[in-house]
């Protein structure tokens, strides 16, 4: 008989639907990239979530009240444990979905002390979850905002009660776990309570982990402190841009709805004036896009802002510190991808930096918003080495309408906000470092995972692929935790797992009908195929199977209009024999 330990270890790595095993149905990968076995797509996967917590203050902010503290009954010494989930990225919100879904213990009429479904709270400061690799189909008409955006509330709505496998897909994992651990009927609780899953748009002000609260804040209530019996942190990488002066002010990152949807002003305004000029003869002032960062998504914003804008008139220059543009990628996806940076003319410049943004005069038929954004971007390109001489540095200075920061995360000024207001041991990076089981070793109960985690010397990818895995690991060690805590279970009857990652391949844009993906059983697609099955992909991917419904329908009626769009431009053109 296998042990919970060890069908927890399996889902982990294969993401294999436990509810499917029940009835020996062969299960697809759902959250973690569903391409393996010739690329089917078969029903929905259970996830198994993460829990992170973060602990002490450097800075104790001023407290008022107290939200969400644990439930206990003293008539039938029945205890509720809160778990704070901080972070509604792809960690937080499948966290939040997996939990309910654990074997958590019924309270039972005359039973001992005993821990019941617990109170799950997922805390962030924005009220819609975002589908960061379909933020660029947002931007360019491709998708639309449910899509992309559901409200966290619609994707928990139903979650840890009876309605919650109807409403999300995860159905109830308890019998599975319990049938492939060789556990009887007798160990079974009564069935009943549920696990109430709320969400709390807050701003994370910092964390106690020494008294087990986390303080946050809220226009209309000020500041509050709620307790936690286990933390998940998975608030993500932090993304920076002072570090660079004048980047603040003139660039715009792009990983949140609202940026995308200032983007998306910002390319309506150039259209205006790019039509203004052409109409006037003008033109005397190039329209230069940058773009900062040639990793994943650099390169997939780039080459969609190619599509939209065009190449008349305006110019997208990629800008990339290291020696190539996206190192990181498999090397079908890379070779692909560069060369359709190549075929879109884009002015690539690797071995670059920014050293510098300041202000630059607009064109007087420019719109007020558009002078203002206009800048030089200061770029500090390093030649490569000859025969041991030092490597010698050019710099350019670059006009620049649109300046758009996609670069990773790098050290913040304002060294003790949020999560990084606790004593929690960092890297200098802002990372958390945990153990391989992803708590912090001081505080057992705290967890961290995704970007703002470290648990092994070489950083993992901060790609979702693998925060969605932690989510899997850290839910069950959360539950592990809290059932040896309060449930009275031995000490060696639940293990805490340790995170492996396994790369079950990667998907890219390379435009509005363009894409590329590599398989973990070596299978490579390019092309408008590859284009249709990313969106499909991603359809299957997405929190719950009525995100994902809507996420098909939607995303293949857009492709096809845009295509019969396309398909008539061209029929309507004259063909030139010359």
């Amino acid at each position: 008989m296998l042990s919970n330990s060890k069908v927890v270890y399996l889902s982990s790595h294969l993401q294999i639907t436990f509810a499917a095993m029940t009835t020996w149905i062969p299960a697809c990968f759902r959250h973690h990239a569903v391409i393996a076995c010739g690329l089917i797509l078969c029903h929905v996967v259970s996830k198994l979530p993460t829990t992170v917590a973060f602990s002490g203050f450097h800075t104790a902010p001023k407290r008022t009240h107290t939200l969400y503290a644990r439930s206990i009954s003293s008539d039938d010494n029945i205890v509720q444990p809160h778990i704070v989930i901080l972070g509604g990225g792809f960690g937080g919100i499948n966290s939040a979905l997996t939990l309910p879904t654990l074997p958590w213990s019924d309270s039972e009429q005359g039973s001992s002390t005993t821990t019941i479904k617990p109170k799950i709270t997922l805390i962030d400061k924005s009220e819609r979850f975002v589908f960061l690799p379909l933020l660029y189909e947002l931007c360019v008409d491709d998708a639309s905002i449910d899509e992309v955006a559901p409200t966290f509330k619609s994707l928990l709505s139903g979650v840890g009660t009876n309605k919650f496998s109807t409403l999300s897909g995860l159905p109830d994992l308890s019998d599975a776990l319990k049938l492939l651990s060789g556990a009887t009927n007798d160990d079974d609780e009564t069935k009943g309570g549920k696990c109430e899953v709320s969400f709390l748009q807050a701003q994370v002000e910092g964390i106690d982990a020494n008294n087990n609260q986390v303080v946050v804040s809220r226009p209309a209530a000020g500041m509050e402190t709620i307790n936690y019996d286990a933390l998940i942190i998975a608030t993500g990488a932090e993304v920076s841009c002072d570090a660079v002066p004048g980047a603040s002010e003139f660039a715009l990152p792009f990983y949140t709805v609202e940026q995308c949807f200032e983007l998306k002003r910002r390319l309506a305004l150039i259209d205006n004036y790019l039509e203004k000029a052409r109409a006037n003869g003008e033109m005397e002032q190039s329209t230069n896009v940058v773009v900062v960062g040639g990793g994943y998504s650099g390169v997939e914003l780039a080459l969609n802002l190619v599509d939209r804008l065009g190449s008349n008139g305006v110019q997208v220059t990629l800008v990339h510190r290291g020696k190539q543009v996206l190192e990181y990628a498999t090397e079908h996806n890379r070779n692909a991808g560069m060369e359709r940076l190549k075929s879109a003319g884009i002015n690539v410049m690797t071995s670059t930096s920014v050293a510098e943004v300041t202000s630059c005069p607009g064109s007087d038929s420019m719109s007020e918003t558009l002078r203002k954004q206009r800048c030089i971007v200061k770029l500090s390109k390093t030649n490569g080495s000859n025969e041991g001489r030092s490597e010698q540095q050019e710099v350019i200075q670059l006009p620049t309408t649109l300046l758009l920061w996609t670069a990773g995360s790098t050290p913040t000024s304002i060294r003790n906000a949020g999560i990084r207001n606790s004593v929690l041991p960092r890297d200098a990076m802002g990372r958390i470092l945990t153990s391989p089981t992803l708590n912090v070793a001081q505080y057992p109960n705290v967890f961290a995972i995704g970007d703002c985690s470290r648990p092994k010397k070489v950083p993992y990818p901060g790609t979702a692929q693998v925060a969605m895995q932690m989510a899997t690991v850290a839910s069950w060690n959360i539950y592990a935790t809290l059932s040896k805590k309060y449930g009275g279970r031995e000490q060696d009857s639940l293990k805490l797992l340790p995170f492996s990652y396994l790369n079950l391949g990667e998907m890219m844009t390379l435009g509005t009908n363009d894409a590329t993906i590599s398989t973990l059983g070596g299978i490579e697609l390019s092309g408008p195929a590859a284009s249709w099955l990313r969106r499909l992909v991603y359809a299957v991917r997405m929190p719950t199977p009525g995100q994902g419904l809507l996420a098909a329908v939607d995303g293949s009626r857009r492709k096809l209009v845009r295509g019969a769009l396309k398909s008539s431009r061209r029929r309507s053109k004259p063909v030139d024999w010359k």
